[in-house]
């Protein structure tokens, strides 16, 4: 009965689809189509949409990015081109700006040195007056040479230096006691550092020659000036061009130089600023430092070449004052060595004739040079040797006198009591020599001065002590003994008479900064 009604229900259900309208089947059908065309539609612009998300992400993200370099990069510039400021005590260095990347420095330094100088009595009542025996006018002449003690400003400077962009450099150091020419540049010049070992410096500046001329002013060992016999051989201050560098050979620091310089002096000796006679200057140095088993030991060697003849009317000359043109219209030059203190060994016209010895032509010198610090020891020392042509200068047309002869050197031992030069005691000692004659070792007449020039002959001793209260502070004082042989007063120098030594004394405050 139940299976009778559950198929007379299926077939009614049955014949009611059959007779259903084709056409509400295509309705439906086409209802669901566009159905699934919308959810299609809709589900495109949601990916599409989720697309544009992504891409505006990663776009926020780089421009975040771009943001947070372009802060970091202008925090770098502006920390780069900030300036610090400080001072740095060691010795010379002085008050600095440098950029906070190291490339650019600016150092601000100098010092103030002062001198009392004291001179032994001048003894002319030992002189013989003129008249008798003596020379022209020898008792007035020593008069008049005497030093009298005194108080001096010797040095004031100040002294810029720095490097731009690191490679560049610069030194300018200005001199306030120039006397009636007052203030003038003792150097100033830039340098161009390709690497350790080659490195070009154009400007005035001290020749690469000899120990005791590379050394700053205020570093050198005794008081006032250098050496009397560094200051005969060696060249001073020049403008020019110099090739150096340092470099390593076997593990032995090694340095050179190589120069070219005007020849004429400082630029304020120069008229014009400029080569008043076209003849150049060439200087050379070497030092090389060998492994010691004990202390350092450096070892140089010099050499130099330059001319000194009149061209144009003018001549070449020097800082220290050795080596000048005769005036008057005379085409030669005179050589006359000067003490520490200035005083001419080779007279200087007030009680002879003889004023220095007439020179023309080319000079050719060489040098070596020795360092050897083994604490509490230092030894240093130096021999020049010069030769030079005295072309035109004899009685006869046209002819020439013997090569002058020069020769010296000096010798100095130190021993630090206590302490360095950041905070010690120094007892040093000093010996020089000079030498001066010409190649057959007996002068003759020239044209130029009739009475023959003499041999020369320069010793002196040095004593000193030196407080180094700090790296920037220190007091100093010297004892200086000078013999010149012959004496009398055919000599220039101060109080010097027959076979007596000249006595002087210097003290010397430097305050550098």
């Amino acid at each position: 009965m139940a299976q009778r009604r559950w198929w007379v229900r299926g077939a009614v259900l049955g014949s009611a689809l059959l007779l259903t309208p084709v056409g509400a089947w295509a309705d439906k059908l086409t209802e669901l189509e566009q159905a699934f065309e919308t959810q299609q539609k809709s589900l495109q612009q949601l990916q599409q949409e989720m697309q544009r998300l992504r891409q505006e992400r990663v776009t926020q993200q780089e421009e975040v990015t771009r943001r947070v370099m372009e802060v970091e990069k202008k925090a770098a510039d502006a920390a780069a081109s900030s300036l610090q400021t400080g001072f740095d005590p060691w010795p010379g260095k002085g008050f600095y700006l440098k950029s906070a990347d190291g490339q650019h420095r600016l150092n601000i330094g100098g010092y103030v040195q002062t001198l009392a100088q004291v001179e032994a009595s001048r003894n002319e009542e030992d002189v013989t007056p003129a008249g008798s025996g003596g020379g022209l006018n020898d008792r007035q002449a020593a008069i008049n040479r005497h030093r009298p003690s005194t108080l001096k400003l010797h040095r004031v400077r100040v002294i810029f230096n720095g490097t731009i962009f690191r490679d560049f450099g610069f030194h300018i150091e200005p001199e306030f006691t120039g006397g009636a020419s007052g203030t003038r540049i003792e150097t100033g010049f830039v340098t161009y550092t390709y690497m350790p070992w080659a490195r070009v410096t154009v400007g005035q500046m001290r020749h690469q020659y000899s120990l005791e001329q590379g050394m700053a002013t205020q570093d050198l060992d005794f008081a006032a000036q250098r050496s009397f016999v560094n200051r005969a051989f060696s060249p001073d201050l020049q403008m020019g061009i110099l090739l150096n560098g340092n470099t390593k050979l076997a593990d032995m620091p090694i340095y050179y130089g190589f120069g070219i310089f005007n020849g004429c002096g400082r630029v304020d000796q120069c008229p014009g600023s400029v080569d008043n006679d076209g003849d150049k200057e060439y200087t050379g140095r070497m030092t090389i430092s060998p492994p010691m088993p004990m202390g350092n030991l450096t070892v140089g060697v010099n050499a130099d070449f330059r001319t000194f003849n009149i061209v144009r009317g003018s001549g070449a000359t020097d800082t220290n004052g050795v080596t000048n043109p005769v005036g008057g219209g005379s085409k030669f030059h005179r050589f006359n060595p000067v003490s520490t203190l200035g005083d001419k060994f080779g007279g200087d016209g007030n009680g002879t004739s003889q004023n220095g010895f007439l020179i023309n032509g080319d000079r050719v010198t060489t040098g070596a040079d020795i360092v050897f610090d083994f604490y509490p020891f230092i030894l240093k020392g130096e021999f020049h040797y010069a030769s030079q042509e005295r072309d035109g200068l004899g009685t006869g047309s046209n002819t020439n006198l013997d090569d002058l002869r020069m020769m010296g050197g000096y010798g100095t031992l130190g021993y630090w009591v206590f302490g360095n030069k950041l905070k010690g005691l120094l007892v040093n000692g000093r010996y020089e020599h000079l030498r001066v004659d010409d190649t057959k070792g007996s002068f003759t007449p020239s044209s130029a001065s009739p009475n023959t020039e003499r041999e020369l002959r320069v010793r002196a001793g040095t004593l000193g002590l030196t407080w180094y209260a700090n790296p920037n502070v220190f007091v100093r004082a010297n004892y200086l003994l000078t013999d010149v042989t012959p004496g009398k007063n055919v000599f220039g120098v101060s109080n010097n008479t027959q076979g007596e030594l000249t006595h002087q004394g210097i003290a010397e405050l430097m305050v550098r900064f």
